[in-house]
């Protein structure tokens, strides 16, 4: 055995004798030590070192600094053991969580294919875990952020999952954080920020512009969403301006949202000369024609939110089944490290998607 003041010496354990310097005896440093130097319990030093919601800023600094003072730390491995129990705990028979349909009416929700594959994916990862999902939605009458907390607190819930938004860029929601463990799915600015799983709509415009390249093309123009650039962080238009074939001309080919005017449309398309056709949705392609827009048949068109519903275009699949399945596993990431409330450092997890060629044997 040796003294702490020693600068160097050797400890036996077994048959084996390592050495000990001040950096590995730094290493054992306790948590009781380092609540005895800030003046606080073992828990909050142990919430605090893990960046906990529901300690205040002014504390976890204290403690955080005391640690430091003692040179202590973490030990990877004990960290790791630990959040392998975390995450081995049984769920209680019954254990739901939320899912929480944002500013969507009740109709919609069961209705929209988009926002039915969100959900199944996110009850089929729930499942998987051993929890129930159980839904509420904000639109509902007389339905209000506060009685929806008091809702959710007296049913035992704790771990929410909010639904995209596909009405709104920016959401705000004031429920009662403290008391859950939330996560959003999808890309809209939340007031408070919170963690989310969204699509990497950026990756994805990228994915596209590079598949048409291969083939080949070289001015691809890209009709877009307004709505939908805009709740993407505009990563679409960002992402069209850097990785276009032509970088000149991508200004002059980009087009974000459509005029009334179908003569104005069907002029800017001739004097483009576009070789191929980016839309953010298969139903932008419908509304040309509705428009009696003629879309030139030997045009490639592209989309950045496939669906099988529409096989004769190709594009990008954003997997939002994937997307929700993910947030469900930041709830539960929450809810194994009993952290709750609104997180001061927001974790973002994007998802390119993934490429599905047009099916060859359908008419376009």
């Amino acid at each position: 055995m040796c003294g702490i003041a020693l600068l160097q010496c050797n400890r036996r354990i077994g048959n084996t004798v390592y050495q000990v310097t001040p950096k590995t005896l730094a290493a054992h440093v306790t948590t009781t030590q380092i609540a005895a130097k800030a003046g606080v319990s073992r828990t909050t030093v142990s919430f605090a070192l893990r960046g906990h919601a529901k300690i205040p800023l002014a504390t976890a600094d204290r403690v955080r600094a005391a640690a430091a003072e003692l040179g202590y730390r973490p030990n990877p491995r004990v960290a790791a053991i630990m959040a392998h129990i975390r995450r081995s705990r049984a769920v209680l028979a019954g254990e739901r969580l939320a899912f929480v349909w944002v500013h969507t009416p009740r109709t919609e929700s069961v209705k929209d294919p988009f926002l039915q594959r969100v959900f199944l994916g996110a009850k089929a990862r729930a499942e998987a875990l051993g929890y129930g999902l159980e839904e509420f939605w904000t639109a509902e009458r007389g339905m209000t952020d506060r009685r929806l907390s008091q809702v959710m607190k007296s049913r035992g819930i704790v771990g929410v999952l909010l639904s995209p938004v596909i009405h709104e860029a920016e959401v705000t929601l004031d429920l009662e954080w403290s008391g859950f463990a939330p996560a959003v799915i999808g890309s809209a600015r939340w007031s408070p920020e919170l963690h989310h799983a969204g699509h990497h709509h950026y990756l994805a415009m990228r994915m596209a512009l590079e598949k048409l390249a291969a083939a080949g093309c070289r001015r691809p123009m890209a009709i877009l969403e307004a709505d939908v650039n805009e709740r993407a962080r505009r990563a679409w238009e960002a992402a069209f301006a850097v990785f276009h074939p032509s970088r000149a001309a991508a200004a002059e080919l980009l087009w974000i949202g459509l005029p009334e005017d179908r003569r104005a449309v069907a002029r800017r398309i001739q004097a483009s000369r576009p070789d191929a056709l980016v839309v953010s949705a298969h139903t932008l392609v419908e509304q040309l024609r509705s428009m009696a827009v003629a879309v030139p048949p030997e045009l490639p068109i592209t989309t950045l939110h496939w669906v099988p519903t529409a096989p004769e275009i190709g594009g990008v699949d954003p997997s939002y089944d994937t997307v929700a399945a993910n947030a469900v596993d930041l709830v539960v990431s929450q809810l194994n490290g009993n952290e709750t409330g609104v997180p001061p450092w927001p974790r973002m997890l994007l998802f390119p998607g993934r490429w599905v060629e047009a099916a060859a044997t359908a008419a376009r």
